[in-house]
């Protein structure tokens, strides 16, 4: 590609079938490229992103023994591999539309149907340096923003854009980031922490609603399951944020949330409990008031001596 120079990117192939992997190997040789590995399951792959610094990835979406949308997935939020920014384009075969909407939802930055030639795959990795979209952070998903000029729901959160580390763009063009590496690791991680305060306050809504006889909710054990496991998520993420002095109150709630998953039938002081701490954790991520933080930290304290 003019004007980039790919000699010191890392391209990590994933493909099944080493035939058609060494021929993905050649055209991103004869793009530019000339550090490139290919691997041929999911196990070797995960393994490599965990061990060596991964500019470009770009795999197969059925590997033999797992799903690269999963591997991305868990990628995307910190759970395999150095980089979760790292650019990743998915191969297929049979490119359905079910294909394209796994791809979309696990924070993967593309999509080439094969067979491709090397333009297909030139104009790939040119979108990747020049015009990488920015990343959007939910509770279940870090990736590319995909909402377009989309109006945001009523009642739902305004997201903000993060303009990603980019190591392909960086080493083909000699600019920095616009956000340290580390910065904007941990600006995922606070995003994460409000997306997952506002999930909370929502799935509270509707279990208090449902056991009070306001609204019945169509999945009430979704609704429980769901809670629980954002819960405990949230205390797994929230260390080395600015929302990490909150360690106790959502620990308190992961107690809680675990007491009404396992109850048949929760009580009206369960349901006052969540209720209070849902309450608290709004407070405590939402504001930046010392007043309004420390009558969080109240509100914690009381609900702990309940418990």
């Amino acid at each position: 590609m003019r004007g980039h120079d790919h000699g010191e990117s890392y391209v990590l192939i994933g493909d099944p079938l080493s035939e058609a992997g060494m021929s993905v190997r050649n055209i991103f040789r004869t793009i530019g490229f000339r550090e490139i590995e290919v691997r041929h399951s999911a196990k070797r792959l995960c393994e490599h992103l965990d061990t060596t610094e991964t500019d470009l990835l770009v795999s197969e979406i059925d590997l033999r023994d797992g799903d690269t949308c999963e591997i991305v997935n868990s990628l995307r939020h910190g759970e395999v591999g150095l980089d979760p920014f790292v650019p990743v384009l998915g191969l297929t075969w049979n490119a359905t539309p079910e294909t394209v909407r796994r791809v979309a939802q696990c924070g993967a930055d593309g999509l080439v149907a094969m067979p491709a030639l090397g333009d297909r795959f030139g104009a790939a990795v040119a979108a990747l340096i020049k015009k990488r979209k920015p990343f959007v952070v939910t509770t279940d998903y870090v990736g590319p923003d995909r909402r377009g000029d989309e109006e945001p729901r009523p009642g739902s959160q305004q997201v903000p854009l993060i303009p990603v580390p980019n190591a392909l763009r960086r080493k083909a063009t000699g600019l920095p980031d616009a956000i340290p590496f580390d910065k904007c690791l941990t600006l995922v991680r606070e995003q994460k922490a409000e997306r997952h305060a506002f999930q909370i306050g929502w799935l509270t809504e509707r279990i208090i609603d449902h056991f009070r006889g306001r609204e019945a909710a169509k999945d009430i054990r979704g609704h429980l399951d769901k809670l629980e496991q954002v819960a405990l998520d949230l205390v797994q993420r929230i260390t080395d944020t600015c929302y990490a002095h909150q360690g106790e109150l959502c620990r308190s709630l992961v107690r809680v949330s675990k007491d009404l998953a396992t109850a048949t039938e929760p009580g009206e002081s369960d349901l006052e409990l969540l209720s209070e701490l849902a309450k608290a954790l709004q407070l405590a991520i939402h504001s930046d008031d010392a007043s309004t933080i420390e009558a969080a930290r109240d509100i914690s304290k009381a609900v702990d001596a309940r418990l």
